[in-house]
């Protein structure tokens, strides 16, 4: 029974108009992003001679998946459960031989092999044109690109069990749509924007340098006051490094709990073979500094274990909001 109440949602969601104008958008505007950062590479980065990487590219990508992607999730979900009420068809469901647990479990499988299928689509989709504009693509990045769009996957259930959560509960499908933005936007823009200003406050005032390190060379100038300089420089990187690891650390762990900055952060890892923190997704794309080092997929997977579990935990809360809602929902 869950296979079939699954088949029907997903043939559903496959030919409804909604699906298809929002996912033609997405596709749209994750070509447009690519385009765009290409052509920025080339025409400010002077990297006419060479062709991009995958990483250096992507970043626009991210950007715009983890936006409309996740209003596109939420428009599949919102009204899940409340269309069926508005239509006065769940009460003729229900009175058929079959279990809520099976009802809710099948719409979220329909759900999730919808979204499944758009972003297999997405994947060759940018793959091809990847290929097409000349960016440097092997086989490693193919499978650092296919990973990345597994965890952009994920991404997208959370928002689609959340918005099935709130159709679950809610009377009708305005107020359900009304709640899941106002979370979307709570959990992404509201928790990235507190995430510097908390930095700020937790890791204290910038050090600033010491004002005997500056020193006028109209003057004569002696060997010990040129040592003492030095080592007041050398005193103050050492603050600025230990200031700058605790500000990052703060920030990441604010963001954190966005759902879009953990997919952000993650993507910096899969996609990038040379990132290995946050400060990386913080330089501009094309840049590489001497003697990089290369890390394994797993190890860039084991970079992004806290960005990973976070993620993994709002798609459980989400998914099991769904159930639960629906199962002790009472159906008139």
């Amino acid at each position: 029974m869950i296979g079939a109440i699954a088949s029907k949602e997903f043939r559903d969601y496959m030919t409804s108009r909604r699906f298809l104008v929002l996912f033609g958008f997405l596709l749209l505007i994750t070509l447009l992003a690519l385009a765009q950062v290409k052509t920025g590479m080339m025409t400010w980065q002077g990297m006419e001679g060479e062709s991009p990487k995958v990483y250096d590219v992507m970043w626009g990508v991210t950007y715009y998946l983890g936006l409309i992607g996740g209003i596109f999730a939420l428009a599949l979900g919102f009204d899940a459960i409340t269309r069926e009420k508005e239509n006065r068809t769940l009460k003729v469901l229900m009175g058929h031989p079959v279990y809520r647990d099976q009802v809710i479990l099948g719409k979220l499988l329909g759900g999730a092999m919808t979204l499944a299928v758009a972003v297999v689509i997405t994947f060759l989709v940018v793959l091809g044109t990847l290929m097409w504009m000349g960016v440097t693509v092997d086989g490693t990045s193919i499978t650092r690109l296919a990973v990345y769009f597994f965890f952009a996957y994920l991404y997208l259930l959370v928002f689609f069990g959340i918005a099935v959560a709130f159709s679950a509960h809610s009377k009708s499908s305005g107020s359900a749509l009304m709640y899941a933005l106002v979370l979307f936007l709570a959990v992404t823009v509201v928790f990235e924007s507190l995430a510097p200003i908390v930095a700020n406050h937790m890791a204290g005032p910038k050090p600033q340098p010491p004002q005997e390190a500056f020193m006028d060379y109209s003057e004569n100038v002696t060997l010990e006051e040129l040592q003492a300089q030095e080592k007041l420089w050398e005193e103050y990187d050492e603050l600025i490094q230990e200031w700058s690891k605790k500000y990052f650390n703060i920030v990441e762990t604010v963001n954190s709990l966005s759902p879009r900055a953990d997919f952000q952060q993650i993507s910096v890892y899969v996609l990038n073979p040379h990132a290995q923190s946050w400060e990386d997704a913080m330089y501009s794309p094309g840049i590489e500094g001497p003697e990089q080092p290369t890390y394994s997929l797993a190890e860039s997977l084991s970079f992004a274990k806290r960005e990973i579990v976070f993620l993994l935990a709002y798609l459980i809360i989400g998914f099991v909001a769904a159930y639960l809602g629906f199962v002790r929902a009472e159906i008139r």
